[in-house]
């Protein structure tokens, strides 16, 4: 039985074999407590070393291996020959060409030798004057080079030798040409190393060469012949199967795109990025890597827009598309990624969504094309890149050196440097920005420089202005920023609409209800919503949050509540820290004596209170009652004064001075204190007038 191809295979492989789980989870779990030997494969997965399985398991891998792959082929010794294929002259190597040219000169000499004598004759005398030295200058530089079998080593001549040559002539000249490397076919052994070589894993020749032969392949080439072809076969043929799709491509041809023909705004290129710094959470005050979004203008190469948010979203796209808008007008196409920035209902939407209304479609490049979005690419490195390298918190370009990162946060914690605020990184970016709107680009054509009068690109700025002079004008709207918010679509109730677990309410919804409606509203700002009609675009009205609402009871009367159960708590209160102060007192062993009746208490309590006798000697003491004009009155404290002394006064108005009288009716002109009082403004004018 032949060996199988590898002694590794994979959870999923190894999967439904005789004694193993039919799931690739639980091979993983069942081989990890047996404790099998692991390596890691290609990518993330691992490896498992099939020789170390059960017998029944290690026979049904070797099985299904013979069964799925097909054998591997014996070298021939005799393909190699077969493989030559002789090229057009035009289409040989210089040094091909210079051994072809001096054998002819060989065969030319032999042939005049020949004229009075038989060929073979001519040979072997051909033959014995080269060895002697009798030959010309010109005809033994030629033999020395028709010789040569490569460029180092040269041959010697024989009577064989001249025969081979004069049949390889018959088939033309270019035949006696010898055969370079990149002629000569595939070697046998190229196939079978290749199954091995190009894995993920990306092993060595040296691993892929033992795994060639534990697989049983005989003989094995040497390891230097296997380095000289596959250095032959360039890098991308060898690199098939070891770099991913988009890895590939970068090496591929390529079309570069004209621009030559666009106007400004016709086509966008736009993208987001997450910031490489680590910048202060307006929140949370921790660091966190904001969510870059930036558009370019593809024929001017200008930067239009971009916006900063928490992470790539709909509203961050938004955002950058509106700063776009607001300087150039309306776009055509926008070219951005299919990721979910763009692939959302409030952008994609054929009734509210942001192109619909605007007028413009999206365009999205082929997934895995890394040349695809060029001039956005380009300009992050131009714009935000550098933007935030200006800040100590810079934690790289893919932000994944680790050391870099363990630095940065490593200073952060000792103090030695501060977190950057999200206003000094959009600074920052703004900087950057103009900075590279006028600098030359060099996908601009070139013009003369006013100054230096020298020649060199345009700038994205002199690009712009250039087709506005030509003519060119935006499309411009008169409100973008109510274009640019997002919508979506309610139905009207009671003039109200349910939106985002909140409710808006304007009169003028009355006739609309029961019908749907388009809902614009601004993520910032929750207070209001834009309601347009569905099928007509018309603008409605202004709705406000929570419009309907109305409080339960009137204010005065739940704050009289509020506080009567505050002083009820804070009587409550009182009597249980008295208690717990009766129940820590020590008790005294006296002889009980009679109590005094609960009229004597009170009698007791009224003379103390007359006294003072209950109070802090040191604290002030708080009169019950005040002195006016030689007349005592009672003095009223608590949240309840108001109240209290407007329901005294209007009972002893006989005893109120001209100031308190005003003050009286300027008080009883409020409705709630009314209310409080439970009279009505035709009692008042009856007690003030008795």
């Amino acid at each position: 039985m032949a060996s199988p191809p590898t002694s590794w295979g994979t959870a999923a492989q190894l999967a439904g074999l005789p004694g193993l789980p039919t799931t690739a989870r639980g091979v993983h779990e069942r081989l990890k407590r047996e404790g099998i030997r692991t390596r890691k494969g290609g990518g993330k997965s691992l490896e498992y070393h099939v020789p170390s399985l059960p017998r029944d398991a290690l026979t049904a891998f070797q099985q299904r291996h013979e069964e799925t792959l097909p054998a591997l082929p014996e070298p021939d010794p005799g393909a190699l020959m077969a493989q030559r294929k002789q090229a057009p002259v035009e289409m040989l190597d210089g040094w091909q060409r210079e051994r072809m040219a001096a054998r002819l000169v060989v065969l030319r000499e032999v042939d005049f030798r020949a004229e009075g004598s038989s060929m073979k004759a001519a040979m072997v005398e051909f033959v014995e004057m080269a060895r002697a030295g009798w030959l010309s200058v010109e005809v033994r530089r030629a033999l020395s080079v028709a010789l040569a079998k490569d460029q180092k080593k040269n041959g010697s001549l024989s009577v064989r030798t001249i025969q081979r040559w004069r049949r390889e002539s018959k088939a033309g000249a270019s035949a006696l040409a010898p055969l370079s490397p990149r002629q000569v076919g595939t070697p046998v052994w190229y196939q079978p190393f290749m199954r091995f070589y190009r894995t993920r894993a990306q092993i060595s020749v040296v691993e892929a060469m033992r795994q060639l032969g534990e697989s049983g392949y005989h003989p094995l080439p040497g390891y230097s012949t296997v380095l000289r072809y596959l250095q032959r076969v360039g890098l991308v043929e060898r690199s098939k199967g070891r770099l991913g799709r988009s890895e590939l491509i970068s090496m591929l041809p390529f079309f570069r795109r004209d621009t030559s023909m666009l106007k400004p705004m016709q086509v966008l290129n736009g993208d987001g990025y997450s910031a490489p710094v680590l910048v202060l959470h307006p929140n949370s005050g921790k660091g966190f890597r904001p969510e870059l979004t930036e558009f370019f203008d593809v024929a001017t190469r200008y930067h239009v827009g971009w916006s900063i948010n928490y992470s790539e979203n709909k509203y961050s796209v938004m955002d950058a598309l509106r700063m776009a808008v607001d300087y150039g007008g309306v776009l055509a196409i926008a070219h951005y990624d299919n990721g979910s920035g763009v692939d959302n209902r409030a952008l994609q939407d054929d009734v509210v969504g942001l192109k619909h209304r605007v007028g413009f479609d999206f365009y999205h490049q082929r997934p895995g094309s890394p040349r695809a979005g060029g001039v956005v690419e380009k300009g992050h490195q131009q714009v935000f890149l550098p933007a935030c390298k200006t800040f100590d918190t810079y934690v790289g370009k893919q932000a994944n050196d680790k050391d870099l990162l363990k630095e940065v946060k490593d200073r952060l914690k000792e103090g030695m440097i501060q977190l950057p605020t999200m206003g000094q990184l959009v600074a920052a970016i703004e900087e950057r920005r103009g900075m590279y709107n006028n600098r030359p680009h060099r996908a601009l054509p070139k013009i003369i420089d006013p100054i230096t009068r020298k020649k060199r690109h345009q700038t994205p700025t002199e690009a712009w202005q250039g087709h506005v002079a030509e003519g060119w004008k935006p499309v411009v709207i008169d409100d973008s920023l109510q274009e640019f918010r997002l919508e979506e679509t309610r139905t009207v109730r009671s003039a109200e609409i349910e939106f985002h677990k909140m409710r808006y309410q304007d009169a003028a919804l009355v006739k609309y209800h029961g019908e749907k409606v388009r809902v614009r509203f601004d993520p910032k700002d929750g207070s209001k919503v834009w309601v347009w009609t569905l099928e007509e675009d018309r603008f409605i009205c202004e709705a406000r949050r929570n419009a309907s609402l109305r409080p339960y009871l009137p204010e005065s009367v739940l704050e009289r509540g509020e506080q009567k159960r505050m002083i009820g708590q804070i009587r409550r209160k009182e009597r249980q820290i008295e208690k717990i102060k009766a129940e820590a007192r020590p008790t005294l062993e006296l002889v009980p004596e009679p109590g005094l009746t609960v009229a004597q208490e009170i009698a007791a309590a009224e003379e103390i209170n007359r006294l003072g006798l209950d109070q802090d000697p040191e604290a002030p003491p708080s009169p019950a009652t005040r002195t006016i004009e030689g007349v005592s009155r009672p003095v009223f404290s608590g949240p309840m004064r108001e109240a209290d002394w407007a329901s005294w006064a209007l009972n002893h108005l006989d005893q109120l001075t001209a100031q308190e009288v005003s003050d009286l009716e300027s008080q009883l002109e409020d409705p709630n204190l009314l209310m409080m009082l439970g009279l009505d403004e035709a009692d008042i004018q009856k007690k003030m007038a008795g």
